[in-house]
């Protein structure tokens, strides 16, 4: 029987995935546009991986440039002030409300994000979301070092907890930590989830799945 479900944040509890890659593209949309369009294409591939380590990416092996905190810096404060305003303002996952609604007393909730904790906490106290989890995690910790902190924490076990992503690296975290996983599916990552079990369009489907895990 499931006890606690983890979920990613954006593309799965806010429409907000959308906004972050358009937001990497205004970024880098001064450099020349090979450069621009690779970094983007890197992004798309690496959802749910830090902006820092995108950033530092995107000087090394892009640019071709010597990295420092500085520069990574300048980067991810530009790429902060255009987002947070947007993710703010954006609609949920079709169902993510009503699911959380729903659901916060018979589950424990997870929030498992790449976004910076403390940018994380002040989008989901501002949207009014904080009462829904148990906790919310950022980066720096990755994904599967989260799932084994509220492993530890609240002895659970891996038969009872579930991760929903809609991220290659949602579902490597939770294949990597043995847990089950359930997919939120969107046009542009159905190619990377023909393997997965569980899928869902609305994230009130999930209930179903729940009752069969």
């Amino acid at each position: 029987m499931i006890k606690a479900i983890v979920l990613d944040f954006d593309g799965v509890v806010l429409e907000s995935a959308s906004i972050k890659t358009n937001a990497f593209a205004e970024v880098v949309k001064g450099y020349p546009k090979p450069q621009a369009e690779a970094f983007v294409e890197y992004h798309k591939n690496h959802m749910g991986v830090s902006r820092h380590v995108k950033f530092q990416y995107f000087i090394e092996e892009i640019l071709k440039q010597s990295y420092t905190v500085e520069k990574g810096q300048k980067f991810s404060n530009k790429f902060a002030e255009i987002v947070f305003k947007r993710v703010m303002e954006c609609s949920f996952v079709p169902g993510a409300k009503e699911f959380l609604e729903r659901n916060y007393k018979k589950y424990d909730l997870y929030i498992a994000s790449g976004t910076p904790e403390e940018e994380l906490k002040q989008i989901v106290r501002g949207r009014g979301l904080d009462r829904f989890f148990r906790k919310y995690y950022g980066t720096p910790m990755k994904k599967e070092e989260i799932v084994e902190d509220i492993c530890e924490k609240n002895g659970y076990r891996k038969e009872q907890m579930c991760f929903v992503g809609d991220a290659v690296t949602d579902k490597e975290a939770a294949y990597h930590t043995g847990l089950q996983f359930i997919a939120r599916k969107t046009d542009d990552n159905q190619r990377d989830f023909q393997d997965i079990l569980y899928k869902v369009d609305n994230l009130l489907q999930i209930e179903k799945i729940l009752g069969e895990m």
